[in-house]
């Protein structure tokens, strides 16, 4: 007879001790306790309209892998102002070949930086392109809230310094 068959709790739990091993042995040891708590299976959003929708006129709150804060205001036409470390920058977004693009003057040299974005259960997620078709997690949001009700300003002089 099968151990496993007469104990299904026994099982269980080694089923799930094996897979939370596995899980940090894909992160690299990486993984934090709150990486546990989203599915494993993303949407791609790909389709203009969807990300148009999920964007314009709405503030995302979030977090970076690494677990840095970040706020960052969309508005409708095209600007945007970010907020990390207590400073505001004002940049420009744009949605291209089913990916979001943003540029900052303060940040990358001022160049653009293009993400993938994916529903993730109730967070989107923003994933980079590493080089090779490779894409990478990048940040993800916490909270999804209608307008700036931070009142982020669009304009006017980024942060200097922290």
């Amino acid at each position: 007879m099968n151990e496993n068959l007469s104990h299904p709790l026994k099982s269980r739990s080694h089923w799930f001790t094996a897979l939370t091993i596995a899980a940090v042995l894909i992160s690299g040891g990486n993984l934090r306790a709150g990486d546990m708590e989203y599915p494993l299976h993303r949407e791609r959003i790909a389709d203009r309209t969807e990300i148009q929708r999920l964007l314009t006129d709405h503030t995302l709150y979030g977090r970076y892998v690494g677990g840095q804060p970040w706020t960052e205001y969309h508005s409708p036409d095209s600007r945007t102002a970010y907020r990390e470390n207590n400073c505001t920058y004002q940049g420009h977004w744009w949605i291209a070949s089913g990916l979001v693009c943003f540029r900052y003057d303060a940040f990358n040299d001022g160049k653009p930086a293009c993400f993938r974005l994916y529903h993730n259960g109730s967070r989107l997620d923003f994933d980079y392109d590493q080089g090779g078709g490779v894409w990478q997690l990048n940040a993800y949001t916490v909270d999804r809230r209608p307008g700036n009700p931070e009142k982020l300003p669009l304009q006017g002089q980024s942060c200097v310094g922290v």
